[in-house]
């Protein structure tokens, strides 16, 4: 039998089987629901066929007149979409009776979980099967795709997996797209170091734009314009990027940036957090995809039993660690289950589902972030269950888009890698009692207002960004919808979870994970290290001697930039060490990489790394985190790369995400050109070649 005789086979008897579920579904609900009827068989089996055949007539229509407060509710409206449905299957089939709205969302929750459970136990594989064909045909429709021999090059980012955990994961079995891979020697492992600030906008801005300068943290202060940045922030992600880009980043030759921090210069972008500034008509081009995501009927309650799920591992996980008074451990409540759930399902699948589509279309070069880990391990520990079931989901995605390559115009060559890791931590203020902010202040030469933004993770961005697509349409519901959310929008833009303004404050504390930015709001050039001791005599001398603190950063007038340690000091700028080196056991680049960062002009006048301990392998954080990155210590510095064997990499480790630009430019260039990149390894270009 050919290829095509199998695919309708399939198709025949997934219809069929699923069709069949669906009427005893409906026969068993009007038995169990007391405002649900139907005389007879021929009745249930007429209305399931009604019901599918106004699932593709009317709920389009439905879905575009409704399709902002759709995505607002997270998919949930369509739950009464699905009600609408049926009660219209209702007057096409005169014997099946519906007695009442709310019935009516409840038997279509049950068909459409039936329709699920049914692809799941006779695996039928309705996930990649709607994935495949949809956007096949929408990416055919929209952007017609030319077959080329020339590969294509995806980068697959999981957001805050260091290299040693990559490697644990596959160990237990979390990773098995990962494991064949690099057991069958298509692609191999290599550990690369993303430096201090160990963070995503630092990071993707050096692998993007081959510049991340003057990024000091995920959050600073810039005392010239009296205002906090915030990366996560689409305002001051846009304001990064028009600092950095050069106007060559890496997917500026018609590629696509997917749920990333900055565009990489891409001439289009989805829920991306930098591009939310742009024109609306440039979001409105996402349209499409938002529309044919929500669909289907089966994706969205896929999607949401998927949502539900997380809700109550999320529940569950969280109790369980209270109960067996894990330690240590944080509060989970609040926001963070639908943070969480935004992560792990809304963000991970609309972002496969907008990379195949752009695969059937052909796109030359893509990027995209799953973000899922990163925010999980931040309040779970990077190493426990909890987070390594996210890497297995992760996973079974990169599985997907693998396949999806073999039905594109174009073949595909794909490259896996993290922008940091994280380091299992323990919060300041569950070890003192208090925060890092209250230390600066009993430190200070008489009263001082002291401010210190409490952290939020770069997820709430991604989730404000896909808030922000949903408002910015023409239509009526659009309107509406920022009508609804006008008290939580700031120039178009929906932002919870928002970092408050550091308002008239003299001093700004910054902490992103166990890095603390400490600024002087007056003067406004940065303080030295003589200034400082003369106007808050034993600030410094306090914060080094705490044990929550690893290692203080200034610079003196005299001798440049100096690391100072509860029983050393090092002379950064003159290459010298008095007494016990502070720097010793946070890494090879430690001295190196902190110079660059103390060069950088909105680095803070004080700068904080929470104290290391290489025996439990755990950092301080300054955030209310159990999995921290920012500064220094342990594997959050300490990212990977898995991509083809044969593919050239720089001698030595790279210490930079700026070198990786040159790296991913020299493979992207070398398959446009429809070659390989080979001939061993090679030195990246030099910065005046780009």
């Amino acid at each position: 039998m050919t290829s095509s005789g199998r695919t309708l086979l399939a198709v025949v008897r997934r219809v069929v089987v699923l069709w069949a579920l669906e009427v005893i579904a409906l026969w068993t609900l009007a038995r169990a629901l007391p405002g649900l009827s139907l005389d007879g068989w021929d009745a249930a089996i007429l209305g399931v066929a009604a019901i599918a055949l106004l699932n593709a007539l009317v709920r389009p229509l439905l879905l575009f007149l409704t399709l902002p407060f759709t995505v607002l509710s997270f998919g949930l409206l369509t739950l009464a979409l699905n009600g609408v449905v049926l009660w219209l299957a209702t007057l096409a089939v005169p014997d099946l009776h519906l007695a009442d709205f709310g019935t009516g969302v409840i038997a279509a929750l049950g068909l459409t979980l039936t329709n699920t459970l049914g692809a799941y136990v006779f695996a039928f594989n309705d996930e990649e099967s709607v994935y495949r064909n949809v956007m096949r045909r929408i990416a055919r429709r929209s952007v017609p795709a030319t077959a080329t021999r020339n590969p294509g090059l995806v980068l697959i980012e999981f957001d805050g997996v260091s290299a040693s955990l990559l490697e644990l994961g596959i160990d237990k079995g979390y990773l098995p797209t990962m494991a064949k891979w690099l057991r069958s020697g298509t692609h191999r492992l290599a550990h690369w170091d993303c430096g201090v600030p160990s963070q995503t906008s630092s990071s993707q801005a050096g692998i993007l734009f081959g510049n991340n300068f003057d990024i000091p943290a995920f959050r600073w202060f810039d005392k010239s314009a009296g205002r906090m940045m915030v990366s996560s922030d689409p305002g001051d992600a846009m304001r990064t990027e028009q600092r950095v880009s050069r106007g060559k980043g890496l997917l500026h030759t018609d590629g696509i940036s997917v749920c990333n921090m900055f565009t990489g210069d891409a001439p289009r972008s989805i829920a991306t957090i930098s591009a939310f500034s742009s024109p609306a008509r440039q979001v409105r081009r996402a349209s499409p995809l938002y529309f044919s995501f929500y669909l289907s009927p089966y994706s969205f309650t896929r999607a949401l039993v998927l949502t539900i799920r997380e809700l109550v591992v999320e529940w569950w996980e969280s109790n369980r660690q209270r109960l067996r008074r894990v330690r240590p451990r944080v509060g989970r409540g609040g926001l963070f289950p639908l943070l969480r759930a935004m992560s792990t399902v809304a963000q991970r699948d609309l972002g496969t589902y907008t990379l195949m589509h752009e695969m059937f279309a052909g796109v030359p070069v893509a990027y995209i972030t799953y973000v899922g880990y990163d925010v999980v391990a931040h309040h779970a520990g990077p190493e426990r269950p909890d987070a390594l079931r996210v890497l297995h989901d992760l996973d079974r995605r990169v599985a997907m888009i693998e396949r999806a390559a073999v039905d594109s115009p174009r073949p595909y060559r794909f490259v896996v890698l993290s922008d940091h890791g994280q380091t299992r931590s323990v919060p300041f203020r569950q070890l003192y009692g208090f925060r890092l902010e209250h230390v600066v202040r009993e430190l200070l030469s008489g009263p001082r207002s002291v401010h210190a933004p409490p952290g939020k993770t770069e997820g709430w961005g991604h989730l404000n960004t896909l808030l922000t697509e949903a408002i910015r349409y023409d239509r009526l519901t659009g309107r509406t919808t920022r009508r609804l959310l006008r008290r939580r929008t700031r120039e178009n833009l929906v932002e919870l979870g928002r970092d408050p303004v550091a308002g008239d404050a003299e001093i700004v504390v910054c902490a992103s994970g166990n890095l603390a930015h400490i600024y002087f709001r007056y003067p406004a050039e940065r303080l030295t290290l003589e200034e400082i001791a003369a106007d808050h005599p034993g600030l410094i001398e306090g914060l080094v001697g705490h044990g929550g603190i690893g290692f203080a950063m200034v610079r003196s007038s005299q001798h440049g930039a100096v690391v100072m340690g509860r029983d050393g000091v090092r002379y950064l700028a003159e290459g010298r060490v008095h007494g016990a080196d502070p720097l010793d056991g946070y890494g090879e680049h430690a001295a190196r990489q902190l110079a660059r960062l103390e060069g950088f002009p909105h680095c803070g006048d004080i700068v904080l790394n929470g104290r290391y301990d290489p025996s439990t392998g755990e950092v301080v954080s300054f955030e209310e985190m159990v999995g921290a990155h920012g500064g220094l210590g342990g594997p959050q510095t300490d990212a990977f790369i898995v991509h083809p064997s044969d593919w050239p990499l720089p001698e030595g480790r790279i210490d930079n995400p700026e070198v990786l630009f040159r790296v991913f430019t020299n493979w992207r260039d070398a398959l446009q050109r429809g070659e390989e990149p080979s001939g061993g390894r090679v030195d990246a270009l030099p910065r005046d070649a780009l």
